[in-house]
């Protein structure tokens, strides 16, 4: 389940699959359209932008190697940050295969523009289980299972609950089904472990939108990705918190509108400029002819 930060409207796409997921699980048919679970009572995303995740947490890598959180931002690169669980039956996967294919779409190159690492959030979880997650999803992107650049961690509640209050995902577990009702998202932080974005599948499913992936990755890194032409398109589009998406900025608009206007009217100034000096020495012209 997607779930606004603050509380609000959760988006449509991941809301009907992770309902479906849950409701199923929990309750006979027909009975989830007439109540909602109380174990979905609790899952939200609260948005902590700008504050520093621990990067001191102490979790295992799909080698079994001890991996502590802040080995990923030993580069000067944005860190994509998911938080699921790998033996979820359905969300899960689909949430990290729809990064992997909107990464893809957008032009980053795993490694050069950015790292990622992905958390489970269920503490039982194994090295064994990590591994399995990463080598299909990294296969996808024509990678191997030995990339170091996406780490795919396990690790004790004591590592993953400061890791989840830090970012304010908060997901619950319910003992009857033995699953965990949790949000459909994906965070980036900058390379100072700050959070700089937070990112949503888009409406039409769990998929997210490309131009947004880019942009909150040339945004978390101060420009230091990217190209000049997506620096360009940051000063004309700004995250809009309401919409969770990237969108034109107004005001650049207007600025780039008044700044067209005193250029044609610089340019018309200059074009009656030269066409007195023109009239003019055509007068001195015919006075010296005379």
């Amino acid at each position: 389940m997607n779930t606004q930060a603050g509380r609000g409207p959760v988006t449509a796409g991941a809301t009907l699959v992770a309902s479906v997921l849950l409701c199923t699980l929990a309750f006979p048919a027909g009975a989830w359209a007439q109540q909602i679970p109380p174990q979905m009572r609790n899952v939200d995303v609260v948005e902590n932008l700008g504050e520093r995740i621990p990067l001191d947490g102490m979790f295992t890598d799909s080698d079994g190697k001890p991996f502590v959180l802040g080995q990923a931002f030993h580069h000067d690169k944005p860190v994509f940050l998911t938080l699921v669980y790998y033996r979820c039956p359905m969300l899960c996967g689909l949430i990290v295969s729809g990064l992997v294919k909107t990464l893809g779409k957008s032009g980053l190159v795993l490694g050069r523009d950015y790292e990622a690492v992905t958390v489970s959030i269920n503490p039982v979880e194994t090295p064994e289980d990590a591994l399995t997650r990463k080598r299909g999803h990294l296969q996808s992107m024509g990678r191997t299972e030995a990339d170091p650049d996406w780490t795919f961690v396990v690790g004790p509640k004591m590592s993953i609950e400061p890791l989840a209050k830090a970012i304010g995902f908060q997901y619950t577990y319910d003992a009857a089904t033995k699953q965990y009702a949790h949000a459909a998202v994906a965070m980036v932080i900058a390379p100072d472990g700050k959070i700089a974005r937070y990112l949503y599948p888009a409406e039409n499913g769990l998929e997210f939108v490309p131009r947004d992936v880019r942009l909150a990755a040339v945004e978390a890194a101060n420009g230091r990705v990217g190209t000049t032409l997506d620096r360009l398109i940051l000063t004309c589009y700004q995250y809009d918190p309401a919409k969770r998406r990237y969108g034109p900025y107004a005001l650049a608009f207007v600025r780039g509108g008044a700044i067209l206007v005193l250029l044609a009217l610089v340019s018309l100034l200059g074009f009656l400029w030269r066409q007195e000096l023109k009239l003019k020495h055509r007068k001195d012209s015919g006075r010296a002819a005379v």
